[in-house]
């Protein structure tokens, strides 16, 4: 095994309901159990001391306060790994990465590889894939199953196998060419020509044609004997020592009450955006029948309004067949003053239908006159009498005056093309404003209470081809939201 004890299953899922009961504990018991894994994960992902000690500090608190968000116990493992890579991806993109980076010191293990061995399966180790370098630590210093690393690399149970007997068979090549590149150049005429230089790094395509040679070649194969044994091997390599002050600082943020905003802070950040909204339901289908009596009643109200125009009728319909646009020429419901609904055409006092004969048009158009209202008409607005007071448009309360703080936490994308970023009124009332962007796009200002919060929209329109593209959005009050996404795969 590697420099920690193993932990079992059932560890974990207690773990996971006492930090979920608000056991004092629990925090300490995590630290213990998971602290220096995590440290030395996220020191290979990141490569610089500092870094990864405060990214094993921000997951822990934020294990703490989002243990809630836990859908199984069972998956208590496998969610720990995966809060902690994505803090280590986000940190790697957005560049949060000092100058100089410090590896952490490591610690040597009883029974573990020899100086030479080591060096060699690093060499090899660096031969594979970022992935499949990740997938065969988690997987054997770890000890995660191929379950619980298709939930931290994303990806499904089957996919994960086939990357780690493709990883174990290339390291198994790679150690092979690193072996005999350092050791058979003598033994062997064709080896400096396919390892090039001695002591220069062996890169993919070399390692691939030193394997390819070294099945074939009775001399160069009696260097190797059959498969490296990546599991024993890799279970050999030393462990990073944990920073001594870590476990004082996470108890500290996790129990102090001054560091309440901090906690805050940090569940927030380590929250997930909020779900897309539901797609639009498709309207439904008229029926034929419907459409067809619709256009009926519609012939009907024209041919009725074309009869009041021609007999004189002093309605609405003297302004619509006089050929005005706008709300004037649709129907429309008036509101009376005691809140009932009456048509526009109707007059107090209702006046006898007449016959009219159809009228014969004429060369030039004559236009309509414009009616008289009747003092017995109702008014869609009531008339102001003189003396009252004119209305004003009301005005909200002003915002009372910033007294708190903007956080704001960002967002992933993944391979899609939207996401929604959080922000967070931390100590009081704040007001908000986007000032710049770069990379995606979004907008928009406003107003948050003290302890409120909101979600902003952010979208980006780059169709880049593979790799890890990052975008930022800058409030007024300069805090930085940033936004990760996945080019095209």
């Amino acid at each position: 095994m590697a420099g920690w004890p193993s932990i079992d299953r059932a560890e974990d899922q207690r773990l996971a309901r006492a930090l979920d009961a608000g056991d004092t504990n629990a925090i300490p018991q995590l630290y213990a159990a998971y602290a220096a894994r995590l440290f030395d994960y996220c020191n290979v992902l990141l490569r610089d001391q500092d870094t990864a000690a405060q990214t094993v500090h921000d997951t822990l608190i934020a294990v703490q306060g989002r243990i809630a968000a836990l859908p199984d116990p069972r998956l208590f493992r496998a969610w720990l790994y995966a809060t902690a890579r994505g803090d280590c991806l986000r940190r790697l993109s957005h560049g949060e990465l000092p100058a100089e980076r410090r590896r952490a010191p490591e610690t040597e293990l009883p029974g573990g590889l020899d100086p030479a061995a080591r060096e060699f399966l690093a060499a090899a180790f660096l031969v594979l894939s970022a992935r499949q370098r990740e997938a065969l630590d988690l997987l054997v210093r770890h000890e995660l199953d191929p379950h619980e690393l298709s939930e931290v690399l994303e990806t499904t149970p089957q996919e994960v196998s086939a990357l780690i007997e493709q990883a174990r068979s290339d390291l198994d090549d790679a150690f092979a060419a690193v072996v005999v590149a350092a050791t058979g150049r003598d033994d062997c005429p064709t080896v400096p020509t396919l390892a090039g230089p001695p002591g220069e790094h062996l890169d993919t395509e070399r390692c691939r044609e030193l394997a390819r040679h070294i099945a074939g070649c009775p001399i160069c194969a009696l260097r190797v004997n059959g498969r490296v044994g990546a599991d024993r091997m890799l279970r050999g390599m030393p462990v990073t020592a944990l920073p001594e002050n870590l476990r004082g600082r996470v108890l500290a943020t996790a129990f102090s009450p001054e560091h309440a905003q901090t906690r805050a802070a940090i569940a927030l950040r380590f929250a997930p955006p909020p779900p897309e909204p539901p797609a639009e339901k498709p309207r439904r289908k008229v029926s034929p029948v419907l459409v067809a009596g619709a256009a009926a009643t519609g012939a009907v109200l024209v041919l009725s309004g074309f009869l009041l125009v021609s007999s004189g009728s002093d309605g609405p319909g003297d302004q619509r067949a006089a050929g005005s646009s706008g709300p004037a020429a649709a129907p429309s419901e008036s509101s009376t003053d005691d809140g009932a609904m009456t048509s526009p055409s109707a007059d107090s006092s209702p006046t006898p239908r007449t016959s009219t004969p159809t009228p014969t048009p004429s060369a030039t158009p004559t236009p309509t006159p414009t009616p008289t209202p009747s003092r017995h008409r109702r008014t869609a607005h009531p008339t102001r009498h003189p003396g009252s007071p004119a209305r004003t448009p009301s005005r909200s309360a002003p915002h009372p005056p910033q007294s708190g703080t903007l956080v704001v936490s960002g967002c992933d994308m993944g391979y899609g093309y939207q996401c929604s970023i959080t922000l967070y009124a931390d100590g009081g009332s704040v007001r908000w404003a986007v000032t710049a962007t770069d990379g995606v796009s979004t907008g928009g200002s406003g107003y948050l209470a003290a302890g409120t919060s909101t979600s902003l929209t952010v979208t980006r329109s780059d169709r880049c081809w593979r790799g890890v593209r990052q975008g930022s959005v800058t409030f007024s009050s300069g805090a930085v939201a940033y936004v990760t996404y996945y080019c095209s795969r």
